[in-house]
Protein backbone atom coordinates (compact mmCIF):
# COMPACT_ATOMS: atom_id res chain seq x y z
CA UNK A 1 0.00 0.00 0.00
CA UNK A 2 1.39 3.90 -0.37
CA UNK A 3 1.45 6.50 1.28
CA UNK A 4 -0.84 8.86 2.29
CA UNK A 5 -0.76 12.25 0.24
CA UNK A 6 -2.90 15.66 1.23
CA UNK A 7 -3.59 18.16 -1.21
CA UNK A 8 -5.13 21.60 -1.00
CA UNK A 9 -7.83 22.12 -4.09
CA UNK A 10 -9.98 25.36 -4.56
CA UNK A 11 -13.71 25.17 -4.51
CA UNK A 12 -14.16 25.20 -8.05
CA UNK A 13 -11.22 22.40 -9.28
CA UNK A 14 -12.31 20.27 -6.19
CA UNK A 15 -16.03 20.69 -7.69
CA UNK A 16 -14.88 19.84 -11.20
CA UNK A 17 -13.01 16.92 -10.07
CA UNK A 18 -15.81 15.06 -7.92
CA UNK A 19 -18.19 15.72 -10.47
CA UNK A 20 -16.26 13.83 -12.90
CA UNK A 21 -15.03 10.71 -10.61
CA UNK A 22 -19.19 10.86 -10.02
CA UNK A 23 -19.60 10.37 -13.40
CA UNK A 24 -17.43 7.16 -13.71
CA UNK A 25 -18.77 6.29 -10.68
CA UNK A 26 -16.11 6.91 -7.72
CA UNK A 27 -15.29 8.46 -5.49
CA UNK A 28 -12.78 11.67 -5.63
CA UNK A 29 -9.93 10.02 -3.66
CA UNK A 30 -9.97 7.21 -6.00
CA UNK A 31 -10.07 9.10 -8.79
CA UNK A 32 -7.59 11.23 -8.78
CA UNK A 33 -4.84 9.05 -7.00
CA UNK A 34 -6.44 7.05 -10.66
CA UNK A 35 -5.04 10.71 -12.57
CA UNK A 36 -1.77 11.07 -10.29
CA UNK A 37 -1.04 7.37 -11.02
CA UNK A 38 -1.56 7.86 -15.01
CA UNK A 39 0.70 10.65 -14.70
CA UNK A 40 3.74 9.02 -12.64
CA UNK A 41 4.05 6.12 -15.66
CA UNK A 42 3.80 8.94 -18.37
CA UNK A 43 6.46 10.72 -16.37
CA UNK A 44 8.75 6.98 -15.83
CA UNK A 45 8.28 6.14 -20.10
CA UNK A 46 9.28 9.64 -20.66
CA UNK A 47 12.31 9.41 -18.54
CA UNK A 48 12.89 5.97 -20.35
CA UNK A 49 12.39 7.40 -23.77
CA UNK A 50 14.54 10.58 -23.12
CA UNK A 51 17.66 7.68 -21.64
CA UNK A 52 17.40 6.01 -24.79
CA UNK A 53 17.59 9.26 -27.24
CA UNK A 54 20.59 9.95 -24.73
CA UNK A 55 22.28 6.93 -25.49
CA UNK A 56 21.55 7.17 -29.79
CA UNK A 57 22.78 10.20 -29.62
CA UNK A 58 26.54 9.15 -27.69
CA UNK A 59 26.42 6.49 -30.37
CA UNK A 60 26.31 8.59 -33.49
CA UNK A 61 28.68 11.40 -31.96
CA UNK A 62 31.19 8.49 -31.22
CA UNK A 63 31.94 5.86 -33.80
CA UNK A 64 34.31 3.79 -31.35
CA UNK A 65 30.83 3.31 -28.89
CA UNK A 66 29.06 2.10 -31.91
CA UNK A 67 31.88 -0.17 -32.89
CA UNK A 68 32.23 -1.38 -29.75
CA UNK A 69 28.03 -1.94 -29.76
CA UNK A 70 28.10 -3.91 -33.10
CA UNK A 71 30.32 -6.29 -32.10
CA UNK A 72 28.99 -7.46 -29.11
CA UNK A 73 25.66 -8.41 -31.59
CA UNK A 74 22.05 -8.24 -31.16
CA UNK A 75 20.47 -10.80 -28.34
CA UNK A 76 19.74 -14.09 -30.13
CA UNK A 77 17.00 -14.88 -27.38
CA UNK A 78 14.20 -12.49 -25.12
CA UNK A 79 14.78 -12.05 -21.93
CA UNK A 80 12.24 -12.98 -19.35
Amino acid sequence: MGETLTIRLNADDRAALEAAARGQGKGLSAFVREIAEAEARRVRRAAIRADGDRVVAHLAEHPDARNELDALGTPLTDLP
